[in-house]
């Protein structure tokens, strides 16, 4: 909680000698992280000359500071007993949070501009003078975690520390540290530190509230907390009254009792007392005020509050269980998956009851059975205990669902959901034809393509999962699946991460978009259905950088009638465009290299007289400049010769069942030959 003080310059010689300057305030606002800042103030009653002196902040767990974040603090100096600096992340929000304008500002990513599991100190050269946190300790989860909070400096400190002393500082987080998450302004005090506003009187200041004193009825105390008490210009000691209910130790562990007192030496007295509430009481909700008091000082309070919780039966379960699946042709039963069951106060054993087509079990791979028991020790008591379940084997291809129950005397069920598939074997209906590294913006457009051998009924049996660099397959984890679309033999399909850049360099809109096909042109990609892999592209063990298959701002084309081919990846099977084919190319039309969109086909389609057709190339290879092409049916054959960067070198008519290639070079072709609405490819070699 903010407290306000009146700003008042009188100094003691017993801790003001001489001027001394120390960090008294660190703020990271939970609402506006433009709001930052740093303050710093002269505690002594001397000036104190800045010259030489710097911020500088460890930027999260570094080891070393951050040396952009330095700032030098020369020009601030000297500063007048008293004086205080605040340096801001941002001058015009500062003064418009705050309502003054700050001592300057450092700038976003500055010394000033902690996120609150920073290190900060203030240095003379190179040698640390004052220091907030653990250089090379990231502040998350430990005390000098000030996120969405701040780091106040104590009223009773009276000097600077080179090291990093926690009892120094009251700092409030969004962990549920000091009073937890603090907005601007109202949280914070830029401009005055309790410590220069408490004058002559004895003065006492205490730490958070305490809640949370929480126990089961028959099983108290509570476990401990704790709150600070802070007293400077005391005359007398410091005593702490617990509230009825309540008790109060100077140590953790230690002797708890009503009362305690805490010891003044100087003037000074600060310790941390540790509170619990008393064991015995009957179930109910229980508050009260801790007295802080020491005479000719105003007294404090701290609110403290625990539950007893009747000892009524009740059970806890954890479960994310994941879809249970298996092929019917494997015989099952699926993988196991686990939940976990435990207990309080159970007056008999808890029952897990599986549903139809599932099993359950207490030991993994082992003891599978419709229900088990779990019994819980003398005292009701069950600890966390691991239940595995899994579709049972032998069951015939469809969808099973249901509920898993847990239960026991006096407990009101609890339901687990479970989803399962039996899966018939694989049509093979679908097949990777193309993938592309594009070289438009983000080098995009990035995708595959695929081809519907088959009519699908439902496109959502089947998914994608990409392998980057040769991590290894993805082992049945399917990344993306298609949704429930109904798709006919013979459709292209063109899976994107986004639809804009394809559409300008391909002129047409991607059938679907998502981001698991950011490939890099080394990255392999795997198809599934029905939970199997069906098609591969890429050696999924190995980065294709500098491979046979290697993509990289190109692509690769499956030829026509491979495929698909599981898990096995055939490079002969495919044509490249080789590596940076697409450089400096902004459409696949006039792409030096094209990407063939939209060619691979496949021959397995019958022809009207239900007769299988079928085509010969021969000699090949050949020397004589041409080749013979017969076929089985009747009507004119077209052939398309492309090499094997996929560019078309011939496009013609076959005329008398002869293939004119006498001005092509020697190598490795690919023919196309269409006839009656029906394409098959050959390979021809050119000696």
């Amino acid at each position: 909680m903010k407290h306000f003080y009146f700003f008042l310059f009188s100094f003691f010689a017993f801790n003001l000698s001489f001027g001394q300057v120390i960090i008294t305030e660190i703020a990271d606002p939970n609402n506006n992280d433009n709001a930052r800042f740093i303050e710093l103030t002269n505690i002594g009653q001397d000036a104190f000359d800045l010259t030489g002196y710097n911020l500088i902040r460890w930027t999260n767990g570094n080891s070393g500071p951050s040396t952009g974040s330095e700032r030098d603090l020369s020009s601030y100096g000297p500063l007048g007993p008293g004086d205080i600096l605040t340096f801001a992340n941002n001058a015009t929000v500062f003064q418009d949070v705050y309502g003054f304008a700050p001592t300057a500002s450092f700038s976003t990513g500055g010394v000033a501009d902690s996120n609150g599991d920073d290190n900060i100190a203030l240095r003379n050269g190179s040698t640390i003078y004052d220091l907030f946190g653990v250089p090379g300790v990231d502040g998350s989860g430990n005390a000098h975690e000030f996120e969405d909070g701040r780091a106040e400096r104590k009223s009773t400190v009276t000097a600077p520390s080179a090291t990093w002393v926690a009892s120094e500082w009251n700092v409030d987080n969004d962990s549920g540290g000091g009073d937890g998450p603090q907005d601007a302004p109202n949280g914070f005090d830029p401009g005055q530190w309790i410590g220069l506003s408490i004058g002559s009187d004895p003065t006492l200041t205490v730490g958070s509230n305490v809640s949370g004193l929480d126990y089961f009825e028959g099983s108290g105390p509570s476990i401990e907390d704790s709150f600070s008490v802070d007293g400077i210009n005391l005359t007398n000691d410091i005593t702490v009254d617990a509230p009825t209910n309540f008790e109060i130790s100077l140590t953790s562990g230690g002797t708890f009792s009503s009362s305690l007192v805490v010891t003044q030496s100087d003037g000074t007295a600060s310790s941390s007392i540790y509170v619990r509430l008393v064991s015995g009481l009957a179930p109910e909700t229980y508050t009260g005020n801790a007295t802080v008091s020491s005479i000719g000082a105003d007294s404090q309070i701290v609110n403290l509050s625990g539950t007893v919780t009747a000892a009524d039966p009740q059970i806890t379960v954890t479960a994310y269980l994941d879809d249970f699946n298996y092929i019917a042709s494997n015989g099952g039963p699926s993988a196991e998956d686990s939940f976990s069951v435990e207990g309080l106060f159970l007056q008999s054993d808890v029952i897990i009851t599986a549903p139809e087509n599932y099993e359950v079990s207490l030991t993994t791979s082992t003891g599978y059975a419709n229900t088990q028991n779990i019994t819980p020790d003398q005292s009701g008591t069950i600890a966390s205990t691991d239940v595995f379940v899994r579709l049972k084997a032998a069951l015939s291809t469809g969808t099973y669902t249901g509920n898993i129950i847990v239960s026991s005397t006096g407990l009101t069920e609890e339901p687990i959901a479970v989803y399962g598939n039996v899966y018939g074997p694989p049509t093979n209906s679908l097949v990777i034809t193309g993938a592309y590294d594009g070289p438009l913006t983000g080098g995009t457009p990035k995708g595959i393509e695929l081809y519907v051998l088959q009519d699908i009924p439902d496109l959502s049996l089947y998914g994608i999962s990409s392998i980057s660099n040769g991590v290894g397959t993805s082992a049945g984890t399917v990344e993306y699946n298609f949704p429930a679309d109904a798709v006919t033999e013979g459709t292209y399909i063109y899976l994107a991460t986004e639809a804009t850049q394809f559409n300008t360099f391909f002129g047409l809109n991607p059938t679907y978009v998502n981001g698991v096909v950011g490939i890099n042109g080394d990255d392999s990609i795997e198809l599934y259905e029905n939970g199997q892999i069906i098609d591969t592209f890429g050696d999924v063990n190995m980065d294709g950088s500098e491979q046979t298959w290697d993509y990289l701002d190109g692509w690769a084309y499956r030829n026509s009638n491979t495929g698909p081919e599981g898990t096995v990846f055939t490079p002969t099977n495919w044509t490249y465009s080789g590596a940076n084919a697409f450089n400096n190319q902004t459409l696949n039309s006039t792409a030096s290299i094209p990407f063939p969109i939209g060619t691979y086909s496949n021959t397995t389609a019958s022809v009207n007289n239900n007769q299988a057709i079928n085509f010969s190339i021969f000699p090949n290879p050949t020397n004589t400049g041409f080749v013979t092409i017969k076929s089985n049916q009747m009507g004119a054959v077209q052939a398309q010769v492309f090499d094997l960067l996929g560019k078309e070198v011939v496009n013609t008519v076959v005329n008398n069942e002869r293939l004119d290639v006498s001005n092509l070079n020697a190598g490795v072709y690919v023919v196309k030959l269409t006839q009656n609405k029906n394409t098959t490819t050959k390979k021809l070699i050119i000696q």
